[in-house]
């Protein structure tokens, strides 16, 4: 509402003002520009101002600033002078003709046309570099504001992410395994005492990134591999066969540990019926893949895994992730260069 309020004031009180000073440059007496010229002429300045305004708006949609600035600028001008030239000169013939029964429109009124047409120029130059800047600051204002709403999403996924790392439950499972195996093999215990702490320290210290190499990711699922493979022994095979030529590819922290996680949360392990993870490349995106078990009875699950997941891939690769559960329950992310 208020758009185009601003829109019909302007508009009257630059077709007003043009249309006098045509007059009085014209006759050379004040009183020659009557009410119904003023009139007439705000009501077609109005016209004009919402046909240009339009025809901008569509001109953005087939030449958007950012990719064809100056196609944009270049074919808007013209266009919007043809259509402003034609109406213009209508309107004042029609009013010409009609109104003040003139005969030879174009000799009467020569010089006031040629006049019309270089302030028309100006107008419209004026007007296009106007509107470039108030567009380029409301892209730029827009593209800030988009950009805050996704880093803050980010983070909130990233902290649900580490909410589920630091559960409690998973806390509890580890120090038992730590418990069983300090008396047992004070070697071992020690070794599954320094993955736990990396991993902890990994995870703390990748909170704020929202992208971290894949050697890093992959540093990070040795040290959880090596807990769960310490806690759940033959039941669970994990096999990683990643090239080194991917290691500078990227990918969200804590993508792959979710991943593991996921599949060790929702399927039964056992000495006969082992869980089998396989992570591994098909072209341009990394599978994990496991063989699927009984469904446990008693499970704890934040039900944020897989929706995390594909929400930040969505955010920054704009591509999610596919997920495919049959004889074997097979997520692909999208490898990120």
């Amino acid at each position: 509402m208020k758009k185009h309020l601003i829109i019909v004031i302007s508009s009257i009180i630059i077709s007003f003002l043009l249309s006098y000073y045509l007059v009085i440059s014209n006759q050379g007496e004040l009183q020659d520009y009557s009410l119904n010229t003023g009139l007439l002429s705000s009501l077609l300045g109005v016209l004009v101002t919402y046909v240009i305004y339009f025809l901008a708006l569509k001109l953005d949609r087939l030449f958007p600033w950012q990719t064809q600035t100056n196609n944009r600028l270049f074919v808007g001008y013209i266009l919007q002078a043809i259509v402003s030239f034609i109406l213009i000169f209508g309107g004042i013939y029609l009013y010409a003709h009609w109104i003040l029964s003139t005969e030879d429109f174009f000799v009467t009124y020569q010089e006031t046309l040629i006049k019309l047409a270089i302030l028309l120029c100006i107008l419209l130059m004026v007007y296009s570099v106007i509107y470039f800047a108030f567009y380029s600051y409301y892209s730029f204002a827009t593209l800030q504001i988009e950009s805050v709403k996704q880093e803050r999403k980010q983070i909130d996924l990233q902290l649900k992410a580490l909410k589920s790392q630091l559960s409690p439950h998973f806390l509890f499972n580890s120090l038992n395994t730590i418990s069983s195996l300090v008396h047992v093999n004070a070697k071992r215990s020690e070794m599954f005492i320094r993955k736990l702490a990396n991993m902890y320290q990994f995870t703390l210290n990748s909170y704020h990134s929202t992208l971290i190499s894949l050697e890093e990711e992959l540093n990070f699922v040795e040290s959880y591999q090596y807990l769960l493979e310490t806690r759940f022994e033959n039941k669970l095979k994990i096999d990683i066969a990643i090239s080194r030529d991917l290691y500078q590819t990227q990918i969200p922290p804590l993508t792959l540990q979710m991943l593991l996680e996921n599949a060790v949360k929702h399927n039964t392990l056992s000495i006969d019926n082992p869980l089998k993870v396989s992570i591994y490349i098909d072209g341009d995106y990394m599978c994990v893949q496991n063989n699927i078990t009984e469904e446990p009875k008693q499970k704890t699950s934040f039900h944020i895994g897989l929706k995390n997941i594909n929400t930040r891939y969505l955010l920054l690769a704009k591509k999610g992730i596919s997920i495919s559960n049959g004889a074997n329950f097979l997520v692909k992310i999208p490898i990120i260069r």
